[in-house]
């Protein structure tokens, strides 16, 4: 086979020959070409649906014929068994009758009348092996020519209880005979006689119904049947016999088509079915394709069939075939008469217009034509015009473009180049994973820093896989979150690093496209200590408040309850006759001191609980006052010494009350952490101001600590976890005179501003 990507192949001569031609032979070919074929699909398409539907419609209605006269052969087949039967069943009742009759008169015995009727009933067959019997109405085959059968009781049989509760009538059912293998379907009629109890049966096997079928009584109604022309129906069984047929009578099994096929062979292998074949009619010239439907009819081994003749099923499609030729030679010849007119029209201002174009195309953006006229060529001749205005303004708005995107893809990889550096220095663990195969893509150092893996360990691996997310379901939600463009922001999860320690984190989650395909951009930030220092905070403030509590308790509510005790001693000492005014004076001067002591222990307590607005009171005071606090309790020597530079009152370092707080706290928790574990006799708390440049220590001359800011220690966490809060640096240092000094030192320009309390 050539290759039409070669020279001279069949396809390429093909080619140039159709492009070296005329417009005008390229438009009276195309067009005419184009409508015939248009007109033969259409045809085409046409005559096919018709032929589908005439055909469906022939096999729908001989189906339909040959359903039907199933149905008519099954009712008057078993309207004439039905009668039969109970002409059979009718006449043994009248004989029965006219034997009682003559038992009643005298004339025999009740046990020969008996005899009488049972030699009368088995002397009789219905068909081949039809028979008569009695039962009664307790079920119990009374009479039956099977001496097996006879006497036996069937009350289990649901044919036997339908036949005792109707007692006359038509009836179908199953029986097996004593010695058979399988049941069989049966019919009988039933009659019934009082006297005895007799229900007398008149029953035949519907296998032996063939034979007493009476054909005539439906065959003039089959033969009627017209089935186009000269289409008809016919019966014949399965060995070829034809029961019913218009014209033929006799076997047929061998008979064969002109293609030599045995056709009824295999109609009568087939039973049910659609054949077509050929055959040839009296006053016929020769044989013709038929259509043939059938359909069995197992009772009585006939099959049904309905014909018809395909020439007369296809008659209308020559018509169609007629029409759709006649139609296709007018179209070509009005094709090419209007063809003829409109391109010599059209074809020599094409050619003046391709002219232009070529000298347009060679750079001349400044070339027009004469718009004459105001049809297609005089539009088209607008249109040239506009064209060339609009390359010139084309030209110009290219560069302009070219420019544009120059600096566009100059700015995409800046921030291309900024988003690499962002996410490998983040502080937050970030990491990429793609959300079709939850595959990691790529992680920063801070992520390996707070899980402890390595990178290679992570790359190409599956997050849900990793022991990571504990439980993984944790991880699944938030895949199926990120799934749903729904954005995860500060999540509190557990994980697992390498080592498998169990850590708390905070996860947030985005949706982004990476290079086309779905994924989650992750940040993880290791959330354990907070948390961890969150609950110590809380252990801090229940063991505040029961100290508060005993301090209530114990000291101020007895001392209440002794005022009262006073109070109430004084009224009585007032209201008796002899009360010495001097003493009483002395006791409510007691009373007063007792109540001013009970206030100023209730201040202290306050102040302990929270120190009010340390900016409006003055950071320096609060200060003083712890000092004075320490001195008067513990009994240490503790001095405030405060260098910033101002005068007396005006050295306050910070302007918001959220910082001074903090600051206070950790001056607080410095001093205290001294009286408890330094064994120390004494404390210097020291504020140094330098510019923006705040140091803030507490050195105490004890017996020093080894701390550091990995302490464990609850006390120092909390003023690391102060200090960071407020952006400064907590030391621990060791003097050289000894002791331990806690050094928080603070920048004011990166103090962040705000408002509240700790």
């Amino acid at each position: 086979m050539a290759d039409k990507g070669f020279p001279g192949s069949p396809l390429t001569r093909v080619s140039r020959y159709l492009n070296g031609l005329s417009i005008r032979t390229k438009l009276v070919g195309g067009y005419t070409l184009a409508i015939v074929l248009a007109v033969l699909a259409g045809g085409g398409v046409i005559f096919v649906h018709v032929e589908r539907t005439i055909e469906a419609q022939i096999q729908s209605e001989l189906t339909n014929t040959t359903a039907g006269i199933m149905n008519m052969v099954q009712t008057a087949a078993a309207t004439s068994i039905q009668n039969h039967l109970r002409a059979v069943a009718e006449k043994n009742l009248e004989i029965v009758q006219s034997v009682y009759d003559d038992y009643r008169r005298g004339d025999c015995t009740e046990a020969e009348a008996l005899a009488l009727c049972r030699r009368i009933m088995s002397a009789q067959t219905i068909g081949k092996t039809g028979y008569l019997f009695c039962a009664s109405s307790k079920a119990i085959a009374t009479e039956h020519p099977n001496p097996l059968v006879r006497g036996r009781h069937y009350p289990d049989k649901a044919f036997v209880q339908k036949m005792i509760q109707m007692k006359t009538g038509y009836l179908e059912y199953q029986w097996k005979n004593p010695g058979e293998t399988n049941p069989r379907p049966k019919a009988m009629y039933m009659t019934y006689f009082e006297p005895w109890d007799w229900i007398i049966c008149a029953s035949s096997y519907r296998e032996e119904f063939r034979s007493l079928i009476n054909v005539e009584d439906f065959r003039e109604s089959i033969l009627a049947m017209k089935l186009g022309k000269s289409g008809y129906a016919y019966i014949n069984d399965s060995q070829g016999n034809l029961i019913v047929h218009p014209f033929l009578t006799g076997n047929y099994y061998d008979a064969r088509d002109r293609d030599g096929t045995y056709f009824v062979r295999r109609i009568c292998q087939m039973k049910t079915g659609k054949a077509v074949y050929s055959w040839k009619n009296p006053g016929d010239f020769r044989p013709r394709e038929k259509l043939v439907i059938f359909n069995y009819i197992p009772e009585y081994d006939w099959i049904v069939s309905s014909a018809s003749y395909l020439d007369e099923i296809h008659a209308p499609l020559t018509t169609i075939k007629t029409v759709v030729i006649a139609i296709v030679l007018l179209i070509c010849i009005l094709v090419a008469l209007v063809s003829l007119w409109v391109n010599a029209s059209v074809v020599r201002p094409l050619r003046t217009l391709k002219d232009r174009f070529d000298r347009g195309a060679a750079g001349d953006f400044h070339l027009r034509m004469a718009e004459t006229g105001t049809g297609e060529i005089g539009q088209l001749a607008g249109y040239f015009n506009r064209f060339m205005d609009k390359l010139l303004v084309y030209s110009r708005e290219l560069n302009e473009e070219i420019a544009h995107r120059q600096e566009k893809e100059t700015a995409l990889g800046l921030t291309e180049e900024m988003f690499s550096k962002a996410f490998r220095f983040s502080p937050s663990g970030l990491f990429i994973a793609s959300l079709k195969t939850c595959r990691i893509i790529n992680v920063n150092d801070s992520f390996l820093g707070i899980t402890r893996f390595d990178l290679m360990d992570l790359i190409g691996r599956e997050l849900l896989t990793l022991s990571f997310f504990d439980p993984k379901e944790d991880g699944r939600q938030l895949f199926r979150d990120i799934e749903s463009r729904y954005s995860v922001k500060n999540r509190e999860i557990q994980f697992l690093t390498r080592d498998r320690e169990r850590r708390t984190g905070r996860v947030s989650g985005e949706w982004i496209n990476l290079w086309g395909e779905p994924c989650l951009l992750g940040a993880i930030e290791d959330a354990t200590e907070s948390r961890r220092l969150e609950q110590e905070i809380l252990d801090i403030s229940q063991r505040e408040r029961q100290k508060t509590a005993m301090a209530l308790h114990d000291d101020l509510c007895p001392q209440l309850i002794g005022i009262e005790v006073m109070a109430k001693m004084l009224g009585k000492r007032l209201e008796s006759p002899g009360a010495d005014p001097q003493k009483e004076a002395q006791s409510t001067e007691r009373i007063r001191q007792l109540i001013t002591d009970a206030i100023d222990k209730t201040r202290g307590l306050s102040r302990g609980l929270f120190p009010v607005n340390l900016t409006d009171r003055g950071f320096d005071t609060s200060l003083e006052e712890l000092a004075a606090y320490v001195q008067k309790i513990f009994h240490i020597t503790c001095t405030v010494t405060l260098k910033t530079g101002k005068a007396p009152g005006n050295a306050q370092p910070f302007d918001d009350n959220y910082l001074a707080t903090h600051a206070y706290y950790i001056v607080h928790e410095a001093v205290h952490n001294a009286v408890r574990h330094a064994q120390c006799t004494a404390i210097t708390v020291c504020l140094t101001q330098s510019g923006d440049r705040i140091r803030l220590g507490v050195t105490d001359n004890g017996r020093g600590m080894a701390v550091s800011n990995d302490s464990r220690g609850m006390g120092v966490r909390i003023m690391s976890f102060r200090a960071r809060r407020i952006r400064g640096i907590l030391s621990f240092e060791s003097p050289a005179a000894g002791g331990t000094r806690v050094v928080l030192t603070l920048n004011r320009a990166d103090i962040p501003t705000h408002q509240g309390g700790a």
